[in-house]
């Protein structure tokens, strides 16, 4: 496990890290999310904080108050001036057809890296995570708060049944559920029993005590 650094941040497994290209953070849940990711990207990415534009975007109802984050770089190599995380959709400038984004200068060796960004919430934690090359979905689940709310009807793929014997295996199940929808950009639009975890490229990160964190990759 990595060393944390700080009580208000968490790095990513040190196991995960070298072979996904994420990195993972902890944040006070009263932290600026857009603050948190555009900081965040800022230090993967190699440039500086006022540099990175951050929002959201929702690929049901196009609206931008909401929805999946993108991290925009100012100024990227290529010349493109929007970076979204995996299947963000959108309108405005030019991105990549895959719906991920072109990180900008210092990212990784590639003159090209792709950015992926995800966030989530739960108790008192935010968490943002950033991914050079692909795509990233994560989720953090307080264990008990998923045990207290556990259906296993509205969750559990019909291969699933004899996975979620004990708590901590039920809020790993949400948990990357979540992280699955958050990476293919549906959300719960997908009822999670459609979603087979096994199908997926899904990791498990530390995480604080009581907590689990579920890390959804694309395929680079």
């Amino acid at each position: 496990m990595a060393s944390r650094r700080h009580p208000a941040e968490l790095e990513e497994r040190e196991d995960l890290a070298p072979r996904s290209g994420a990195d993972l953070r902890l944040h006070p849940v009263t932290a600026d999310a857009d603050r948190a990711l555009a900081h965040h990207v800022a230090d993967v990415v190699g440039v500086q904080p006022d540099e990175i534009r951050v929002g959201r975007h929702c690929p049901a109802c196009g609206a931008v108050s909401h929805g999946r984050p993108w991290a925009r770089v100012e100024g990227t190599a290529d010349g493109s001036t929007e970076a979204r995380g995996r299947a963000d959709g959108g309108t405005g400038a030019p991105c990549r057809t895959d719906g991920r984004a072109t990180a900008g200068r210092g990212a990784a060796t590639s003159p090209h890296p792709v950015l992926g960004v995800s966030l989530s919430r739960s108790g008192p934690h935010l968490l943002t995570a950033v991914r050079v090359g692909g795509g990233i979905g994560v989720d953090l689940e307080e264990i008990a708060a998923v045990d207290r709310g556990w259906n296993p009807a509205l969750v559990l793929h019909p291969a699933e049944a004899v996975q979620n014997r004990t708590a901590e295996d039920r809020a790993r199940l949400w948990a990357g559920k979540e992280a699955v929808l958050k990476l293919l950009g549906t959300g719960l639009r997908t009822p999670m029993p459609e979603v087979r975890l096994a199908e997926h490229d899904l990791r498990e990160a530390e995480a604080p005590d009581g907590f689990v964190i579920l890390v959804a990759l694309s395929q680079s």
